[in-house]
């Protein structure tokens, strides 16, 4: 008979994926290798193989929750016209839970982060969320920098005020506490404050 041949990249999205699914109904400390073998319908051998470490396997499974956030934002800016305010409404709304998968990225992200703040995890796990707020704030300001804002408007403080506020802002969607729809108008709102109109006649930048 032809040996199987096994696609190791699949096998470990389809565990991550098992990772997803277990924390959006228990929270991380129900991940544990047993109940994630139970759910991918593997053995705990075979996710010790691929991971090592259940920190390894949360910073697996949050590199690809991240990898899907990050290509559905693309989609979302490749639908703008490229202005500054536009890239940041794409970019700020895209930490909204509004369908399952952007929910599992929020509840991910939220997960992972309080886990870092109450226990070691790991130096890796906590260095990823380091560097991802870095690109947040980078990101952000760059948008902003690219203006044109209202007046006395400073970048770099708005860029660190709304780095810090976004999460909050997608947790309370979560609990339910505002509507997506509301968050999306607070974002609406917020941007509204910060950029200035542009003449029809000035071409935006690149």
């Amino acid at each position: 008979s032809v040996p199987k041949i096994v696609d190791h990249e699949e096998r470990r999205r389809h565990i991550t994926d098992a990772v997803c699914r277990i924390t959006l109904r228990g929270g991380l400390a129900a991940a544990t290798f047993r109940e994630v073998a139970a759910e991918a319908r593997v053995s705990v051998r075979l996710i010790q193989h691929y991971f090592g470490t259940k920190a390894a396997l949360l910073e697996t499974t949050q590199q690809h929750v991240g990898e899907r956030s990050i290509a559905r934002l693309m989609r979302w800016i490749e639908a703008t016209d490229g202005s500054a305010r536009a890239v940041l409404e794409a970019f700020l709304k895209s930490f909204v839970p509004i369908d399952d998968e952007s929910r599992v990225a929020a509840l991910m992200y939220i997960a992972l982060y309080t886990e870092s703040i109450v226990a070691v995890i790991d130096e890796r796990v906590e260095g990823r969320r380091t560097t991802e707020a870095q690109m947040a704030y980078d990101t952000i300001f760059e948008q902003l920098e690219r203006g044109p804002l209202v007046a006395g408007v400073d970048p770099r403080q708005e860029a660190r005020l709304i780095t810090a506020l976004m999460p909050g802002l997608g947790q309370y969607v979560l609990d339910e506490t505002i509507t997506a729809e509301e968050a999306y108008g607070t974002v609406d709102y917020h941007l509204d404050r910060l950029f200035a109109p542009i003449p029809e006649s000035v071409e935006i930048q690149e």
